[in-house]
């Protein structure tokens, strides 16, 4: 079914970056090299690759502003970036996304006299690709939360990631942390090896990569808890793959 792109959400380190920008995309691909050796008697003939080295890319355009233009050109050179890329929109559990851990390699702006200023940005990706879901929208939880339940349909292991963005902390809390869970059956429970997020207390950004052929259970949700402060509140996004 096709989907208007409007909805698109851009996830960037502590940065919810959907509104900066109106067009955004994702770029996988893998070298090849031909292997074709001649086919006496063959026809018709056909080539042959092997597969090599695969890369990503990521591209956002979209208009100028100061406080995001901060943060863009904050990311040159800090050694990578936790980037969600929702093509529909990361607005429910399960609304796919897709995870790279990314180098922002260019940042550009332009100012046409007759138009609004513009400004667009490149990613290299820097490690394999998530394509995964939400496990969190990004809105408000007050307090101690466990999320709803993603069912994933079977367990793999292959491996995961997960990557968790905070943009607003009210209420000075003393802790906040963020840990997976898995479940074959979606009654009972254990944490995820691996998978509690760095407590903070401040907007961040974390990814969490599994050991290769880590094990993930059927059924995967999240457990939140707040600890201190006044009637606290953490604003977060939360996304999570298998690896293929």
């Amino acid at each position: 079914m096709a989907k208007y792109g409007s909805a698109t959400s851009v996830w960037l380190d502590a940065v919810d970056a959907s509104a900066f920008f109106n067009e955004a995309g994702i770029d996988i691909s893998v070298d090849t090299a031909e292997t074709t050796t001649f086919q006496p008697g063959a026809s018709p003939a056909w080539r042959a690759f092997i597969e090599g080295v695969a890369s990503s890319k990521v591209t956002l355009k979209g208009f100028y502003d100061a406080t995001n233009d901060a943060a863009l050109f904050g990311t040159v050179r800090d050694g990578g970036s936790v980037l969600t890329y929702g093509p529909q929109g990361l607005v429910a559990v399960g609304d796919p996304a897709r995870l790279v851990w990314v180098h922002d390699s260019a940042v550009a702006e332009s100012s046409p006299v007759g138009g609004a200023v513009l400004v667009s940005a490149a990613f290299a990706g820097d490690a394999a690709v998530g394509l995964g879901w939400a496990l969190h929208p990004l809105a408000a939880d007050s307090g101690t939360t466990t999320g709803a339940t993603r069912n994933d349909l079977a367990a793999t292991a292959t491996g995961w990631q997960a990557h968790l963005h905070v943009t607003a902390v009210t209420g000075s809390p003393t802790s906040w942390t963020v840990k997976l869970q898995d479940s074959a059956d979606g009654t009972t429970w254990a944490d995820v090896a691996g998978g509690a997020f760095s407590a903070t207390t401040t907007p961040a950004a974390q990814r969490l990569v599994s050991a290769p052929g880590a094990a993930l259970r059927q059924y995967v949700r999240y457990v939140a808890t707040v600890v201190g402060g006044t009637t606290p509140t953490v604003t977060f996004g939360l996304a999570y793959a298998r690896n293929r």
